[in-house]
């Protein structure tokens, strides 16, 4: 893992220039090394490096210093300033420049330790998750009071965590049972394949031969109907040998759209219990945690600020953690507020939803219509199909911001009053129908989730 190359990119995010200006001059820059306070870039044309030198030294020095809080002095080199040999050797790259071998070992060991296994002992409990905390704990005791158990909260609070401390710990003390992990995706692509490859008994023998079945994101169940009629198969059979079953949704039953509604009772059986963002003080815990597994010894009021602006998502503070501990390995430099700020600034970028594509949006709603993306795409006017056709319309619309043009031209070259014409018809249904709507919201929901 090469960190300072991971700094330059974080610099090159921060800088305020246009599209032409950055990919003229800093897309071809290769970042070398730095070493104490000096940062070694390479560019193969000396008029790139002249530019630089004349109008970016300066905006370098000052972002680099927001990021280390430090000054460096920066030393650009290009074909110009090197032999032939050392010229060869920079694209692998030249070893004076390179981190010497003990910090990309001591680097490269602490990013593997971040990958802590998921147990109950590297889980923090606070009030926001305490009644899921006991009920996998319990149930992974062997108490079966709890069947199923339903755990639900919005996405990057520990609910996978949960999920895989219970297999962890029943694999430990019962390694006798049979423990099916799965998502709701993967059982899903189970069952198409056991019925495209003629496999449903393998399909049902891995399933309905399990001692504990764990399935994660529940949700994406939602519209796959032949799906949803093996998954209640696999519940009642398994529940009525009083085997172990838990759930994890972002969402309660009730807020699964398009699903059978004896499965939705089904999830209900047991019990529901959920996870909420983390309190300040049970963020301040997990962030110190973290940090302790990777070795990097934070300041407390740096442990402070991680944990008040990032509030929503425990991955974002472990992200946060690992970057901080690969910019204090390469620069032997402890965590600085101003070295803090920006990780957080690049964190919280980097979580911001990737754009939702034309070409997803048609996918996920043909295979919920049971239609394919080229009929949608079609001239066909079926009942189906042309609903399923205005559905996607409008989510296009809705989600990716691209003109009523270049909709109609997604579509199989739709004119501009077809577009508007779809949209609307959806949008009445949606004033009228609140089922429709929930199916609607709960498509657009799941698109950009995934």
């Amino acid at each position: 893992m090469n960190s300072f190359a991971e700094m330059f990119e974080l610099m090159k995010k921060s800088l305020d220039i246009t599209d032409v200006a950055k990919k003229s001059w800093i897309d071809p820059i290769k970042p070398l090394r730095l070493n104490n306070n000096k940062v070694f870039l390479y560019v193969p044309s000396p008029f790139v490096k002249q530019i630089l030198e004349d109008h970016y030294i300066r905006v370098f020095k000052t972002k680099f210093k927001e990021i280390l809080g430090f000054d460096v002095e920066i030393e650009i080199l290009c074909d110009d300033d090197l032999q032939p040999e050392q010229r060869i050797k920079l694209i692998d790259p030249i070893p004076e420049l390179q981190d010497d071998a003990v910090m990309i070992e001591k680097l490269e060991k602490s990013v593997a330790g971040s990958n802590y296994k998921h147990t109950f002992n590297t889980f923090i409990v606070g009030e926001s998750n305490k009644l899921a905390y006991a009920a996998c704990k319990a149930v992974a005791q062997g108490q079966n009071n709890y069947n199923p158990l339903y755990i639900y909260g919005d996405p990057g609070l520990g609910k996978t965590h949960l999920l895989s401390a219970v297999r962890h710990e029943i694999s430990v003390t019962r390694p006798g049972l049979n423990i099916v992990f799965s998502t709701a995706d993967s059982f899903v692509s189970d069952f198409v394949n056991s019925i495209k490859f003629d496999k449903t008994i393998d399909f049902k023998n891995k399933y309905r031969s399990a001692d504990v079945l764990l399935i994660d994101d529940i949700q994406f169940i939602s519209g796959k109907k032949e799906c949803q009629q093996e998954l209640f198969n696999v519940f009642n059979e398994l529940h009525g040998k009083n085997k172990q079953i838990i759930f994890t949704s972002d969402r309660t039953p009730k807020e699964i759209s398009d699903i059978e509604q004896r499965l939705q009772s089904r999830f209900e059986w047991g019990l529901l219990a959920d996870i909420s963002v983390p309190e300040f003080e049970t963020r301040l815990a997990i962030i110190k945690r973290k940090a302790e597994l990777v070795g990097l010894n934070i300041p407390k009021n740096i442990i402070e600020l991680i944990a008040d602006k990032l509030k929503n998502n425990i991955r974002q503070m472990e992200g946060a953690i690992i970057k901080m501990n690969a910019i204090s390995m390469v620069t032997e430099i402890p965590p600085t507020l101003a070295m803090a700020q920006n990780v957080i600034k690049e964190v919280l970028s980097e979580n911001i939803p990737v754009p939702v594509t034309v070409d997803r949006i048609i996918n996920e709603v043909a295979n919920i219509y049971n239609v394919t993306p080229e009929e949608i795409r079609s001239q066909k006017r079926s009942a189906q199909i042309s609903t399923a056709r205005q559905i996607a319309i409008f989510v296009v619309n809705k989600t990716t911001g691209i003109s009523y043009t270049e909709i109609g031209k997604e579509f199989g070259g739709r004119d501009h009053s077809t577009i508007v014409y779809a949209i609307n018809k959806v949008k009445n249904i949606i004033q009228r129908d609140k089922s429709y709507r929930a199916t609607i919201d709960d498509l657009i929901k799941n698109i950009s989730n995934n």
